[in-house]
């Protein structure tokens, strides 16, 4: 089930948002939705991690899907559900367009929506544009 996808278009350089990516510790920075996360090792597929939502309990986290500077997917375990959040680069031109979508799969993936998918579809563009944000002051920086 389709929670929410969103895109932003920037004329960022793909490795500047993949450089945000890749900083799971720092994800609270530009996620309001996140207390803290870490990461297991390196950013490659089957590295696992945690993530805690603001308000919610501790969720161990994989990452199913990694091609750098195009897209991963992390995936979330729940009780009866499994949230997978795909990140991925496009590139038409001078413009990049950077999608997040996010989907529950499995039981109770229609209790979850409603419980914690409200939030996450209601604060998915604001995190969006401070993801870039970030980005942004990284680029500029180097």
């Amino acid at each position: 089930m389709l929670i929410k996808e969103h895109t932003l278009e920037t004329e960022l350089k793909e490795e500047s948002i993949w450089r945000v990516w890749e900083d799971v510790k720092n994800w609270n920075l530009w996620d309001s939705g996140i207390e803290y996360s870490s990461i297991e090792g390196p950013f490659q597929v089957g590295t696992q991690g945690v993530l805690k939502p603001r308000g919610g309990p501790v969720i161990r986290t994989k990452l199913t899907v990694v091609e750098p500077m195009n897209m991963f997917v992390d995936e979330a375990t729940l009780k009866g559900a499994k949230i997978l959040v795909t990140h991925f680069l496009t590139r038409v031109g001078q413009k990049l367009t950077v999608t997040h979508r996010i989907e529950m799969k499995g039981p109770l993936s229609l209790f979850y929506s409603f419980v914690i998918g409200r939030d996450m579809r209601k604060n998915l563009p604001h995190e969006m544009m401070e993801l870039v944000k970030r980005a942004e002051a990284f680029e500029r920086a180097t």
